[in-house]
């Protein structure tokens, strides 16, 4: 529907200033880039890859403050219930991202069959967008570096860094292929829960000579903990609805096809990782 840069708020995710960001919005999401990925290639073949993005659903409004330029896209309370805020740069960027915005919610896939998606700002209070995200941000725990994170989160950090899931993955590949029982057997409870607090205090590279039997637990931890199902409830119903067609070409094809168009890119990147 639309593409264009945008500044991202600071609250609720860490950062202490708006940070612009180039955005692409369509049916199902708004995702973002730390550069235009249309544009030149980064210096030193650096890749401009998806730093995050907001599932939508058809249940969400959009609320501006021409004032401030900022603009706001609420969901109802509820399992689901979230808002996220950004800032244009101009009046005219503003009413046109609001009318994108609202092209675009009015033909996202049914909130009925999306409840529990995932996006990076999550929010209890419907009144984000009259100022109220730094009382939001104080209500919220201290965030995890490892555990917890959403599933737009789960592989790269909101800097576009790899997370300790990755860089856990990255150590298996090199280090625990040729390791016997990887991801069977169990590793200490106590070391697991040792590696991820390290990880938290600063220690967040993974050393060849580490076991590999504690890290494949880290992996087995993180993704349990996932505070959403990798595999979308929407695609869930879709993947039912396909099985129940009697011929099996069509049953492939609908089965295809669901996975397409329920699958947000980011449980797509996860489950394919």
């Amino acid at each position: 529907f639309k593409s264009g840069p945008l500044f991202i708020s600071s609250k609720g995710i860490g950062w202490k200033s708006w940070k612009k960001r180039w955005f692409i919005l369509t049916r199902t999401s708004l995702i973002f880039f730390k550069n235009d990925p249309n544009s030149l290639p980064q210096r030193g073949g650096e890749v401009n890859v998806t730093l995050g993005g907001i599932d939508l659903n058809n249940s969400g409004s959009v609320v501006v403050r021409e004032d401030k330029k900022l603009l706001t896209v609420l969901f109802p309370d509820g399992r689901d219930g979230r808002a996220f805020t950004l800032k244009a740069e101009t009046s005219e960027d503003l009413l046109e991202w609001k009318t994108a915005l609202e092209e675009a919610l009015a033909q996202a896939p049914n909130a009925a069959l999306v409840i529990g998606h995932n996006g990076i700002f999550r929010n209890d209070t419907p009144d984000a967008y009259e100022g109220a995200a730094p009382n939001w941000r104080e209500k919220r725990p201290t965030k995890s570096l490892v555990v917890g994170r959403p599933i737009l989160l789960a592989l790269e950090d909101i800097d576009g860094s790899p997370s300790f899931l990755e860089k856990a993955l990255c150590f298996l590949e090199k280090h625990g292929i040729k390791v016997e029982g990887i991801l069977r057997q169990a590793a200490d409870v106590e070391e697991v829960d040792r590696r991820m607090n390290e990880y938290e205090q600063g220690r967040t590279e993974f050393a060849p000579d580490e076991d590999a039997h504690v890290v494949g637990d880290c992996v087995k931890h993180v993704l349990r903990e996932l505070p959403s199902s990798p595999v979308p409830a929407s695609c869930c119903t879709a993947l039912l609805e396909a099985f129940r067609l009697e011929s099996k070409e069509s049953r492939i094809n609908s089965m295809r096809a669901a996975m397409s168009e329920t699958f947000p890119e980011p449980n797509r990147r996860l489950l394919q990782r």
